[in-house]
């Protein structure tokens, strides 16, 4: 026995050390071509733009790309490069990582602390989805990548761009909760009405049922069988409501999801005891007060027809609604042997701000 727990705690030494160790992207270069997908040319004109635009504003905008993020996630593995290059100067914190995985077929924008007010993550967000997401589905991952730098190049050194763009997002999220808001209504709608219905017919039916049970018309077996038939229907509309009532709960900020999921049991069976028990009430009241009928019981004595009948009878009244091993270590010199290697960051840092997007 402990042998087995000494070498399980040696196992767990083994794996976070292992961790410990992963080797992230060396960056030697503003554009490192890991994944081997730019043509030289293109590649060198990406560079001497970057490296224009580091020049002007300091700000170092940096593209990796790399074949694969070896199981981890493209948002760990951006601010983890990111942070070991110091992308971005130190005081400033005004570094930018484009990374592209190829074989994953992610993308990520991760954005320096300094840039974070500017460069928001609904801003990278709006990049990649609406720039570099259509491109790479046509292959053009190095059109995809260029228009996004320059759409980040020109925020940076427009203030009134970036400023024209927030409000452009604003307009275009507003559109989109304007339609969200007519969709809801309409199924709003739609699902209160099959709701309703279903439970009127559920009443309905299963007040018959209860009259004939109570007058000795049908037994206590298939009287069984038919209120079990109408409770289901009953709580499948009792559902269609709920799901309106919690949309509208968490339309206006009220989270109620953690009650029902603790009470869940207990709300099933109080609706399940309230339905039967009603149907039982309306019954007796309309027998014994208003037609002064005598109760009488049978458990076997059944009228075979007319119970069927009322058990199919529900269908047609409501048919319409039915590898760690791996190291990075070769990517400080891999894509990048046509440029100088004289690339090292500034200092900066990030704190995980930006946005990813997969196509």
């Amino acid at each position: 026995m402990i042998k087995k727990i000494a070498f399980l705690v040696l196992l767990c030494f083994t794996v976070v050390g292992a961790a410990q160790d992963y080797q992230y992207p060396v960056i030697k270069d503003i554009v490192t071509d890991n994944a081997g997908i730019f043509e030289r040319e293109a590649a060198q004109a990406l560079r001497n733009k970057l490296t224009n635009f580091e020049t002007e504003t300091t700000t170092q905008l940096v593209v990796l790309t790399i074949n694969s993020l070896n199981g981890q996630s493209i948002e760990d593995f951006a601010n983890k490069t990111f942070n070991q290059n110091k992308l971005g100067q130190a005081k400033e914190d005004n570094g930018i990582l484009i990374l592209f995985s190829n074989l994953d077929r992610e993308v990520r924008i991760e954005v320096g602390y300094g840039l974070e007010p500017y460069i928001t993550d609904i801003v990278a967000k709006r990049i990649i989805e609406d720039t570099m997401i259509p491109e790479f589905k046509e292959g053009a991952y190095f059109t995809g990548i260029n228009k996004a730098t320059d759409q980040l190049i020109n925020f940076i050194k427009n203030p009134e761009a970036l400023k024209k763009f927030k409000e452009l997002i604003k307009e275009r999220d507003r559109k989109q909760e304007r339609i969200a808001n007519i969709l809801l209504l309409t199924f709003g709608f739609f699902f209160l009405i099959t709701g309703c219905f279903v439970i009127y017919i559920s009443g309905k039916k299963g007040l018959k049922i209860f009259k004939k049970f109570f007058t000795e018309r049908v037994g206590l077996i298939f009287f069984t069988i038919n209120i079990l038939v109408y409770t289901v229907y009953f709580c499948f509309g009792v559902v269609l409501l709920a799901i309106i009532i919690l949309a509208c709960f968490k339309k206006y900020g009220y989270q109620v999801e953690p009650f029902i999921e603790t009470n869940f049991t207990l709300i099933f069976c109080v609706s399940i005891v309230s339905f039967i028990t009603t149907l039982t009430v309306i019954t007796i009241i309309n027998l014994v007060v208003k037609n002064k009928t005598k109760l009488s019981f049978s458990l076997f004595k059944s009228d075979y027809d007319s119970v069927v009948k009322a058990i199919k009878s529900i269908g047609s009244g409501n048919g319409g609604s039915g590898g760690f091993s791996s190291s990075y270590s070769s990517y400080s010199s891999s894509g990048s042997s046509s440029s100088s290697s004289s690339f090292s960051g500034g200092g900066g840092s990030s704190g995980g701000g930006g946005a990813s997007g997969s196509w």
